[in-house]
């Protein structure tokens, strides 16, 4: 059995969810007693906000780490956003990573000065907030001049003692390939588990890396996994379908923003049927936080799960999470994307999900120590 990646828990708050934000805390500590490595805070409009939610995820816990998964250039000010990382940074001792992202899917849900509901030249924006950051996180001075973002010219008033990492999460190629230029932790963001398209990435990934002189050894490569684990098979299977049908949207270019994009690729390995991808784009808004319709939920057989969710009992995702790890061994991490999940019973479902990823983690570190052994 394979080496035992670091496991990232998110998405938290999520679209729909009737979580609080101690609630959240508290399940950030949770994920800290299971053994994760990371706890991922969304950045989505009008929910709780992603930097309060990190620093009360960072005060109710004290080893795992907390990350933006993610914000984006057009969230607030580039220095706010420079100056809220280093923050946490000093408050936690060096728990943060910052997690960015295009932030192109939902603009007509957010208004940001200057920006309105525009989201101009995502990769340009990419790039100037990682060097703005990064410069004021080495004491420098903010870059004033930008194509898209600008800064005052000023420092911080406080030292930054800890590293701060940034991860970008990407999904189409060119800001895969931005990824693998500047990030310390590259994020494939994409909800399909199909191998050839997994390897296309950590291709682009490779191609932009080695335009700034580095090798994939060099950062870490972190992959989302839509999970549901619990111990009854069944009920996973079932809650799993609403990250499925995201999934399906999405990969499908059938999703609302995606229609937008001229240049979209539909995996060739995507084997969903036709009439489910219209039923899912015709009768529910992925964005919303609504629930699937149940008509579409029961045109999700195990074949069309498979492909973009691990869900079952923890023996049955641990032989799925292995068989990723094993197949694609340039992942260094895996993102557990926990469905979205409302009503009275989310929290104790999110809390045994999470006793449940810690019995996957134990039996894998077990068997991969067992294994070690051996080789020895």
């Amino acid at each position: 059995m394979g080496r035992l990646p670091r496991i990232t828990v998110s998405d938290f708050p999520a679209k729909g969810n009737t979580l609080t934000l101690r609630e959240i805390a508290g399940l950030a500590a949770a994920a800290e007693e299971a053994g994760a490595e990371r706890f991922g805070v969304t950045d989505f409009p009008y929910y709780y906000d992603c930097l309060v939610t990190m620093g009360a995820c960072l005060a109710a816990t004290s080893t795992i780490v907390v990350e933006s998964l993610v914000t984006t250039p057009y969230a607030r000010h580039p220095e706010a956003t420079a100056c809220g990382f280093a923050s946490l940074s000093e408050y936690s001792g060096g728990r943060v990573i910052c997690g960015i992202g295009g932030g192109v899917e939902e603009p007509s849900n957010v208004w940001v000065e200057p920006f309105g509901h525009k989201r101009p030249k995502p990769l340009r924006a990419m790039r100037e907030l990682i060097a703005l950051c990064r410069a004021m996180w080495a004491g420098e001075a903010s870059p004033t001049e930008g194509e898209v973002l600008r800064g005052s010219g000023l420092r911080l008033r406080f030292p930054v003692e800890h590293p701060i990492p940034v991860l970008v999460a990407a999904r189409g190629p060119r800001m895969l390939e931005l990824a693998g230029e500047l990030a310390d932790i590259v994020h494939i963001a994409a909800p399909f588990l199909g191998e050839r398209y997994i390897d296309g990435c950590i291709e682009r990934i490779a191609t932009g890396a080695a335009r700034a002189g580095r090798r994939l050894d060099d950062l870490e490569i972190d992959l989302t996994v839509s999970a549901c684990v619990m111990r009854d098979g069944g009920l996973a299977r079932e809650l799993a379908k609403i990250t499925t049908g995201a999934g399906i949207l999405w990969m499908s270019g059938a999703e609302k923003y995606a229609l937008q994009r001229s240049a979209w690729l539909r995996p060739d390995e995507l084997a969903v049927p036709g009439e489910l991808v219209e039923r899912l784009a015709t009768s529910w808004d992925m964005w919303s936080g609504d629930p699937l319709p149940d008509e579409c939920a029961a045109m999700m057989d195990d074949a069309v799960l498979g492909q973009f969710s691990v869900a079952g009992t923890p023996a049955e995702c641990l032989g799925r999470l292995v068989g990723i790890v094993e197949r694609h061994p340039e992942v260094t991490g895996l993102r557990l994307k926990l469905p979205p999940l409302g009503g009275p019973e989310s929290l104790a479902h999110y809390q045994e999900m999470l006793r449940a990823i810690a019995t996957v983690r134990t039996e894998w570190q077990a068997v991969s120590a067992r294994v070690g052994e051996a080789g020895g």
